[in-house]
């Protein structure tokens, strides 16, 4: 691994028989700024997505909320991939780990409290690698609640 470079790792998690999904980063010493921006990023959309994904809400909408914020940062052409896009950005989480819904633009469900979702806004900076985050979350009456908390800055594993 050369300096300045990102590792992903995607997990997952079982309780009671249970999945959870979860994405951290970390770094081999210290990667750019337009890294460290990405990642920002990946996190605005989920505390964005916290607040806004109700009981009621179009699944379809989140996305339309994750690209809102992705244009508002010029960033594109660095979302879910760099040369294919990932059509999603998200996923039901359950009994297996990807299940219903899927969070496309073009999902027809409905959010409907109690269930769980894993989002995951993840972008390719090149030259450095991926950066991003995925949770596990519980749709509430009053927005969504992490199952998977753990620090979502990238770590230097150097230090």
């Amino acid at each position: 691994m050369l300096p300045g470079t990102t590792v992903m790792v995607d997990m997952c998690g079982n309780f009671n028989g249970y999945q959870t999904d979860l994405t951290r980063v970390w770094s081999i010493g210290t990667v750019p700024a337009s890294a460290l921006e990405m990642h920002d990023v990946a996190r605005e959309i989920l505390h964005t997505l916290e607040r806004e994904a109700l009981p009621g809400v179009p699944v379809a909408r989140l996305y339309e909320i994750a690209m809102d914020i992705v244009r508002a940062h010029n960033l594109e052409d660095y979302f879910m991939g760099r040369s294919q896009h990932a059509p999603f950005i998200g996923h039901g989480v359950g009994i297996q780990l990807n299940e219903l819904p899927v969070i496309t633009p073009r999902s027809r469900h409905i959010l409907q409290e109690n269930m769980v979702l894993a989002i995951e806004p993840k972008f390719f900076v090149p030259g450095v690698g991926a950066v991003g985050l995925e949770n596990t979350y519980r749709v509430t009456a009053s927005g969504l609640e992490c199952l998977t908390v753990a620090p979502e800055e990238i770590q230097d594993i150097t230090q």
